[in-house]
C-alpha cells in the first residue's frame, strides 16, 4: 500500500514537472534576453538551493548529511546544474525556446542507451523503444516544422551548446539513478543546485560582468516564477521521481515540455502552429504513452 502510495506521488510529481517545465523553457528565453544568460540562471539556482536548504535545516531541522552524500550532490551539481541547466541556458540565447526544448528530447534516447549498457538487469521492452523512437520522431517532425518557418535562426553555438547540455543533464540523471540513496530527495535537490550554481555564477562574474545591467521588476518577475516554480518545485519533483520511477520513465517530460513551450510560443509570441506540428505532437504523445506504459 505504501509503495501505491509512493508511486502516485512520484506519478503526479512527474506531471508537474512536465507542465512546469514546459512553461520555464519561455521564461528563460525571456530571462537571457535581458540578462546575461549564465548570470540569471546562477542567481536562480543558487537562491532557490539557499531557500530550500535553510527551510530544511533551520525550520525541519534536519541532521547534516555525511560526506559521501555531499560528494555525490557535488557530481551531480555539475552534471545536472552546471552542465545540463548551464549550457543549456547558455545555448538558449541563440535559439527559440521551442527549438531548446525539441532538441532536448534526444535525453530519453541516451539516457536509455546509457541505462542499457551500465546496468545488466536493466531491460528495456521493445515497446518501450518503439515508444522511445516515435517521440523523438514526433518532436523531429516539430523541430522541422519550427525551422523551416524560421530559417537561419536555430545557429550552430545555440544546438552545440544544447547539444552538450543534454549530454550532461543525461549522464547525470543516469548517475543518480544508479547510486542510491536513503537522504530526503528535497535535501538532494538543494545541494545539487548550490554546488552547481556555484561555478557558473563565477563563470558569469568572469565573463559577463554582470554588475552592469540594472535589475527591473521584470527582471525580478522572472527570476520569481524561475525560482519558485523552475526550481523549488519542478527540479525538486524531478530528483523525487528520479528516486521512486524508472529513469526512462521519469525523461518522458523532454517529450511534453517541446509541445507546451511551442503552443505557448504560439499563444504568447504569435509564433504559428500548422498541421505538421499538430502530427508532431499527436507522434510524440503516443510514444510517451508507451513509454509510461510499459516502462518497469
Amino acid at each position: 500500500m505504501l509503495k501505491q502510495y509512493e508511486n502516485r506521488r512520484a506519478l503526479a510529481a512527474l506531471v508537474a514537472v512536465c507542465i512546469i517545465w514546459g512553461t520555464t523553457y519561455l521564461i528563460n528565453k525571456l530571462g537571457v534576453s535581458s540578462m546575461p544568460p549564465l548570470f540569471f540562471t546562477s542567481i536562480r539556482q543558487l537562491t532557490a538551493a539557499i531557500l530550500l536548504l535553510a527551510y530544511l535545516f533551520l525550520i525541519k531541522k534536519l541532521k547534516w548529511p555525511d560526506r559521501s552524500f555531499i560528494k555525490l550532490q557535488l557530481i551531480l551539481g555539475l552534471l545536472l546544474i552546471s552542465g545540463g541547466n548551464g549550457l543549456g541556458i547558455y545555448g538558449l540565447q541563440y535559439i527559440d525556446s521551442g527549438i531548446s526544448a525539441i532538441l532536448a528530447t534526444f535525453s530519453p534516447i541516451l539516457i536509455a542507451f546509457l541505462m542499457s549498457m551500465l546496468q545488466k538487469d536493466h531491460h528495456i521492452s521493445k515497446w518501450t523503444w518503439i515508444g522511445l523512437i516515435l517521440g523523438c520522431l514526433g518532436i523531429l517532425i516539430i523541430c522541422l516544422q519550427k525551422i523551416g518557418m524560421h530559417p537561419g535562426r536555430a545557429s550552430i553555438i545555440g544546438i552545440l551548446f544544447t547539444m552538450l547540455s543534454i549530454v550532461t543533464w543525461a549522464i547525470g540523471s543516469v548517475y543518480s539513478k544508479i547510486k542510491k540513496h536513503n537522504y530526503n530527495p528535497f535535501m538532494s535537490a538543494g545541494f545539487q543546485m548550490l554546488f552547481g550554481g556555484i561555478p557558473v555564477l563565477v563563470i558569469s562574474l568572469l565573463f559577463e560582468k554582470p554588475w552592469n545591467i540594472e535589475i527591473e521588476t521584470y527582471h525580478i518577475l522572472i527570476w520569481a516564477y524561475a525560482i519558485v516554480l523552475g526550481s523549488l518545485v519542478a527540479y525538486s519533483c524531478f530528483i523525487y521521481c528520479l528516486n521512486h520511477l524508472p529513469v526512462t520513465l521519469v525523461s518522458i517530460h523532454t517529450y511534453i515540455n517541446p509541445i507546451i513551450a511551442v503552443m505557448l510560443g504560439a499563444l504568447l509570441l504569435g509564433e504559428l502552429i500548422n498541421f505538421w506540428i499538430l502530427v508532431g505532437a499527436v507522434v510524440s504523445l503516443t510514444g510517451v504513452y508507451l513509454v509510461t506504459k510499459h516502462s518497469k
